[in-house]
């Protein structure tokens, strides 16, 4: 509750003071990722891949990174 990130993280909805502070411990310098979407694959939110053929299909989003996040 003291760390000034922590809080603005747990504004965010859907993220709570316990996932808001595993991400400000497990998490570099923000400013190591390009953009968004770089810092989402390093969680391992990532899309499931159904390709086939040289036809790249992708389904949903899968959470296959850290399981503590």
């Amino acid at each position: 509750r003291a760390d000034p990130l922590g809080r603005r993280l747990a504004q965010i909805p859907s993220v709570g003071p316990i996932v808001a502070t595993a991400l400000v411990m497990k998490a570099p310098n923000p400013h190591a990722f390009r953009s968004g979407r770089h810092f989402a694959a390093w969680l391992g939110l990532t899309p499931k891949d159904h390709s086939t053929a040289g036809k790249t299909r992708l389904g949903k989003i899968t959470r296959a990174g850290d399981e503590d996040l």
